[in-house]
């Protein structure tokens, strides 16, 4: 029996209809990856724009500046000097709805009009997160012109990323450990809302704070996981090793940073609520995949607790949590100090 091959990304289709020229003049860019739109758009600049004409030649049209009008007559001014015209019309409302502030239905069926027969000498490209599959401009962008739906990235294609990214800073990273970015970062996870924006954002954290030559779990750890979530792990540590002074030393180096006392205490809850979660599950035989599958989130973060949910009890957790509630009161009561509160909370750990 054969399979069926799987479905290209977008970001492959579009690679490929520029290396055979197939390009059309109207295109339609969508999804939750609008890194790979503005992606896909520069390479459009870069394959038809004269780099010295590019501020006449390529024009992005945003929400606030865009009328039918200077849609059309950008559409309709011919290049300068270069192979073709670009026009990127971002962020486009009418691909939500037809009836949408400032363009009326009239406005809407001349622009519908007008891509049936564009300029030849132009390449637009209408984009938006979102679109409505019903709206009279979606419906005539994709029966006149090419569209692309960039969707979030498969986890292949996530790797390949990142060890693209990786090699061209001249550092090694190794398939474990760019597996293990994936897991920490929780890009493949349903619920997120992290993207290729984050994504790449976080690669250069990762190479910044490496030695520059390869990268480690640690670099993974201090650039990823945050200041905030470093710093529960860092406090349970201490404490779990019997080092309170430990714990304080983290605390004082938090709270003389400048970070907020209530930032702190919202991570302490977030980890020590998530913790109990796992305990839980735990207890109840369940494995990581498991674990994850029911509470979603990072997979990288649930497998990191699991250690530190051998050390306490349930009832343990629970404890801590109304700790944490307690403090949380007392500050915002005025009963203690910011300082104060969070130390008698890690004494009573």
């Amino acid at each position: 029996m054969y399979k069926n091959k799987p479905e290209k990304h977008a970001f492959q289709v579009f690679a490929e209809d520029m290396k055979l020229n197939n390009i059309k003049n109207v295109n339609l860019m969508y999804g939750v990856e609008q890194y790979l739109v503005k992606w896909a758009v520069e390479a459009l600049v870069k394959k038809y724009v004269n780099p010295s004409c590019r501020s006449m030649d390529y024009l992005i049209i945003d929400d606030e500046n865009s009328s039918v009008n200077r849609i059309i007559e950008a559409c309709e001014t011919f290049s300068m000097f270069s192979e073709k015209r670009v026009v990127w019309v971002r962020d486009f409302r009418p691909l939500t709805s037809d009836s949408t502030r400032g363009y009326g239905k009239a406005d809407i069926e001349r622009l519908c009009e007008y891509i049936e027969s564009p300029n030849e000498g132009t390449v637009v490209v209408f984009s938006a997160e979102e679109i409505k599959d019903s709206a009279s401009m979606t419906k005539a962008l994709k029966k006149n012109g090419r569209t692309y739906d960039f969707a979030p990235l498969g986890k292949s294609e996530l790797i390949s990323f990142a060890r693209k990214r990786f090699k061209a800073a001249g550092v090694d990273a190794s398939p474990r450990i760019i597996n293990l970015l994936i897991d920490a970062t929780g890009y493949n996870n349903r619920e997120s809302d992290y993207r290729l924006f984050n994504f790449e954002n976080d690669i250069a954290k990762i190479i910044a704070v490496s030695d520059g030559l390869e990268i480690r779990e640690h670099d993974i750890e201090q650039a990823v996981s945050g200041d905030m979530d470093t710093f529960v792990f860092d406090m349970l540590d201490g404490i779990s090793n019997n080092q309170k002074d430990r714990a304080f030393a983290v605390l004082y180096n938090m709270l003389h940073s400048g970070a907020d006392s209530f930032s702190i205490i919202g991570a302490i809850v977030s980890h020590f609520e998530l913790m109990l979660s796992v305990k839980q599950l735990r207890d109840d035989g369940m494995d990581l995949k498991s674990i994850h599958s029911r509470l979603g989130g990072s997979e990288y973060r649930i497998k990191k607790m699991i250690p530190y949910t051998n050390r306490y009890s349930a009832d343990k957790l629970k404890k801590v949590l109304s700790n944490i509630y307690e403090v949380d009161r007392n500050i915002k009561t005025g009963v203690l100090s910011d300082q104060m509160a969070l130390e008698m909370f890690i004494a009573r750990m």
